[in-house]
């Protein structure tokens, strides 16, 4: 089981599976039959891995990729035509927290201008903050226009990749863009990108990882703390 959530848990139960392996604790000890010893710290990756090892030796650990289907390649090349292209990810569902303010991504964009087209990304709920930064950059939006293999395909097109911590940043890491990522709250260890083509920013303060939706002691700091600057470096690291 691999959400370590006491519904999981309780579905299988239910369900009558013989065999239920997952990790303790939330009330689900009763629940499983199985439940190997949870590893240290470490990408979570491997943490999902080693449930595996319940079961024999597990098969070994290798970077996701994903494939793209050529309808979707040619609808990226379509929208996206030419090139180089930088793409921009400025928003975050799970919350607030995880998002780095719009007005740097639009100075980050701007600078980043002389070095490719722009392309903002996002889900259908962030269409309107991507239109806003897209605006800024003088860039392109398609924000909540796109399909998953679509998105795939036109953050495959990019150049470089400028995200916070979010499903998209997962995407260019299977797709093998390289990437700035930014993390505040979020695990920088434990759900970073997999594979190697990446960099994270971020700054050290005291209460991150938090791993809420909103700043809970409401300052906001381990995103405030990361200027334009920093992730321009990075980016510039990235393109070189």
């Amino acid at each position: 089981l691999l959400p370590r959530s006491f519904s999981a848990a309780f579905l299988a139960w239910s369900a009558g599976i013989p065999r239920r392996i997952g990790y303790a604790g939330g009330g689900r000890t009763k629940l499983l039959t199985e439940m190997p010893r949870p590893l240290d710290r470490r990408h979570r990756v491997y943490h999902y891995h080693h449930l595996l090892s319940a079961l024999g030796t597990p098969p070994a650990v290798t970077p996701p990729r994903l494939e793209i289907p050529a309808d979707a390649a040619a609808w990226a090349e379509e929208k996206m035509p030419g090139g180089p292209w930088i793409g921009i990810n400025p928003g975050a569902t799970y919350g607030a927290a995880k998002q780095w303010f719009p007005d740097r991504f639009i100075d980050l964009g701007r600078k980043l201008s002389e070095r490719g087209k722009l392309v903002v990304v996002g889900g259908p709920a962030e269409q309107e903050l991507g239109e806003k930064v897209a605006k800024g950059v003088g860039g392109i939006c398609i924000a909540g226009r796109t399909s998953v293999t679509q998105l795939a395909a036109a953050i495959a097109r990019c150049r470089l990749f400028v995200t916070n911590d979010t499903g998209p940043m997962h995407v260019a890491d299977a797709v093998g863009t390289p990437m700035v990522a930014i993390f505040g709250p979020t695990d920088w260890i434990v759900t970073p990108p997999f594979g190697k083509n990446h960099t994270i920013v971020r700054h050290e303060i005291e209460c991150s990882p938090c791993l809420k939706r909103v700043c809970p002691l409401g300052h906001h700091e381990c995103m405030k703390k990361i200027d334009v600057g920093q992730v321009l470096r990075a980016c510039e690291a990235k393109l070189k």
